[in-house]
């Protein structure tokens, strides 16, 4: 009889759980936005492509209102992040010296999820799968596919306790492994008082050299027009940066669907250059470029060629 109830009460359980999911199955995204961006943790996950697999280490916290997130490279040559709020640094240890790039934004595994599923609901069906263990925590798997060939499929794990992303693969529509990222090991800690972790470890004793790019104001500058987007993607960031040895300005456009991002970059030929022409794929990223009226457009991404070539196909200006 005891056994009876047992089962009985893991039923309803279950039935409880498939009712909430019904009632609002987009909210874990949500959750596990969040979870990402205020959470605490410490811990190490894999990064793996079509060919290589890397191992980071990522401290994230809170201090006050204040985001902090530190990521450091384990393999191969040294190379770490560091990200305050909306500024994040990346530093590279070449022979040398350490040289530093400065980022508007960083998009990587877990804050993956956007703050909104809104959009994503317009180009993805959501569906749950299994519970299943990561990093020894149990997880709540996530399938969202495409209603279209312009972007891949997405499969999440989101932690039961915290509702933080624990790993994540992204496929085709070949069910072919693109990418995928997945904690090894998982530290949630307490609050943090102490920032002391928060600096690079890279060599301190080679020369730190800021890799800086003068920035132009772009709205007055933009010349061009896209006649076909694919539904669902929309414009994040759009720079553009002056080579003052040969007075060129570089455009580069950032365009999401709040899951899969895609660079444009829009530079003028110069003299006695030959422009490059035609589409490749590296590793599971694809580059589609053409020439357009003395201009060099190219498109790379995580995305289908399809998705790439909507835009260096329609550029117009």
């Amino acid at each position: 009889m005891t056994r009876k109830l047992f089962f009985l009460a893991l039923i309803c359980l279950s039935v409880t759980n498939i009712a909430v999911a019904i009632e609002d199955p987009w909210k874990i995204l949500v959750d596990a936005h969040q979870a990402s961006k205020t959470l605490n943790y410490q811990g190490i996950f894999h990064l793996k492509n079509s060919k290589e697999i890397q191992s980071m280490e990522i401290t994230h916290a809170m201090h006050g209102q204040d985001e902090y997130t530190r990521m450091t490279l384990m393999d191969g040559d040294p190379g770490e992040l560091l990200s305050h709020g909306k500024n994040t640094f990346v530093y590279h240890s070449n022979k040398n010296n350490v040289v530093i790039q400065k980022r508007a934004h960083h998009h990587l595994f877990p804050s993956v999820l956007p703050s909104s599923p809104e959009n994503l609901k317009k180009v993805y069906t959501l569906s749950f799968g299994q519970v299943q263990r990561v990093a020894d925590r149990m997880a709540q798997m996530l399938i969202l596919i495409p209603k279209d060939d312009f972007r891949h499929q997405y499969h999440f794990w989101i932690d039961q306790e915290t509702a933080l992303p624990l790993k994540m693969i992204v496929s085709n529509k070949s069910n072919e492994v693109i990418e995928q990222a997945s904690f090894i090991k998982l530290k949630i800690i307490g609050a943090e008082k102490d920032l002391s972790w928060f600096k690079p470890r890279i060599d301190l004793s080679k020369e730190y050299v800021m890799d800086e790019k003068e920035e132009v104001i772009l709205p007055g500058l933009k010349f061009w027009t896209f006649r076909k987007v694919p539904k669902g993607f929309s414009e994040m960031n759009a720079t553009a940066t002056l080579n003052k040895e040969i007075n060129v300005l570089s455009h580069h456009l950032i365009y999401s669907d709040g899951l899969s991002y895609l660079s444009v970059f829009i530079q003028p030929v110069q003299t006695g250059l030959k422009p490059k022409v035609g589409s490749i794929s590296m590793e599971g990223t694809n580059v589609s470029a053409t020439y357009y009226r003395g201009y060099q457009v190219m498109a790379v991404g995580t995305v289908p060629m399809s998705t790439l070539e909507s835009f260096t196909k329609s550029i117009s200006f």
